[in-house]
């Protein structure tokens, strides 16, 4: 029996750019086959949801189309939004695309693949593993090689950052409380300008350091954890969905180029006297990126997850820690309420 095809394809939206990487999800560790990035309301403005969603389908409909081209096809896709707003419009979004098997990811299960694609964190286990949500950071205590928090807490940055010495100082309470002790201090998605301060930090805190700046990295962690979930994955509604149609793609590529050469023939020759030049240096990037797409089937139903990172009240750097333990997740699927520390007492 022929392998299944294992190329997947993550596709991240976020408040300033939606990231897409093509993955291969056995040798994660030899990172992304084709990744891009894509700027979007960079300049401060707030885009609508629709448009948005719009966005999201149409950098979604591209990498596939490159990847195509390079005859690769992605038999998973998984979707990472920050946004609720436009969360709630990706099934309706890509209704209408050749995209079957869409997964929705939370942001806490694609660091946690995205880790486990880090050569430099084999065998070293457990981490701390810091990344910024806002105005807020999050510090988590991670077991890599299981994929799992063992517990997680939010720090205001600005004090959390103030300088290397509060980073240090509450580094260590949450390393005294650890056993195992963890070995590493790992930042992910961090400012350049924190990256000094912050090695400092783990210095002082007798841990190792290492700043993660791959700008797709969860991209890649969301399209690992829509493969993870099997070629056979199912929808909300129960109804079993496929991989990508390699046919269909073709078709999507082909039909608008022989449309915009029946229309050039048209337009230059319409006597038969005139020739027409069969150079054509803007027919494969106009027809990688078009919008159109086979006829739409049935809508996708797709499950609303909410977001799985910690939520609790911010506190000064300074101060213990904000919530108490979790105990690690049991379940080789967690839901998202599972993966949610809360607080106690």
């Amino acid at each position: 029996m022929e392998d299944p095809v294992r190329e997947c394809l993550g596709v991240v939206f976020e408040n300033q750019s939606i990231s897409t990487a093509l993955v291969d999800a056995d040798t994660p560790l030899l990172g992304s086959i084709d990744e891009f990035r894509h700027p979007w309301g960079a300049d401060g403005t707030v885009p609508s949801p629709q448009a948005s969603a719009r966005a999201l389908a149409s950098a979604a409909e591209v990498a596939t189309g490159r990847a195509l081209r390079s005859n690769l096809c992605p038999t998973v896709v998984g979707v990472m939004c920050e946004r609720a707003d436009v969360r709630e419009l990706v099934s309706d979004s890509l209704s209408s695309s050749p995209f079957e098997n869409i997964e929705l990811v939370n942001g806490l299960d694609a660091r946690l693949a995205y880790l486990r694609t880090v050569d430099a964190l084999i065998g070293v286990s457990p981490i701390l593993a810091f990344w910024p949500d806002g105005s807020e950071t999050v510090i988590a205590a991670v077991d890599p090689r299981a994929g799992v928090v063992d517990s997680a807490h939010r720090y205001d940055t600005a004090e959390l950052l103030a300088d290397s010495s509060t980073f240090a100082a509450t580094l260590d309470l949450l390393v005294a409380e650890r056993d195992p002790v963890p070995k590493m201090l790992v930042a992910m998605l961090v400012k350049e300008d924190s990256r000094q301060p912050s090695a400092e930090a783990a210095e002082l805190a007798g841990l190792g350091f290492l700043f993660l700046g791959e700008r797709t990295q969860l991209a890649i962690g969301a399209a690992l954890v829509a493969a993870d979930r099997g070629s056979e994955v199912r929808s909300g509604d129960g109804m079993a969905v496929r991989p990508v149609n390699r046919v269909r793609w073709a078709a999507a590529i082909v039909l608008p180029l022989l449309l915009m050469l029946t229309g050039l023939l048209i337009a230059l020759s319409p006597d038969g006297s005139r020739a027409v030049s069969t150079d054509r240096p803007n027919i494969g990037a106009e027809s990688a990126t078009s919008t159109s797409g086979p006829p739409p089937g049935a809508a996708l139903q797709i499950p609303t997850l909410a977001p799985c990172d910690p939520v609790v009240p911010a506190v000064p750097a300074v101060l213990r820690r904000s919530d108490p333990e979790v105990a690690p997740l049991q379940t080789d699927e967690p839901t998202a309420e599972e993966c949610t520390p809360l607080r106690v007492g």
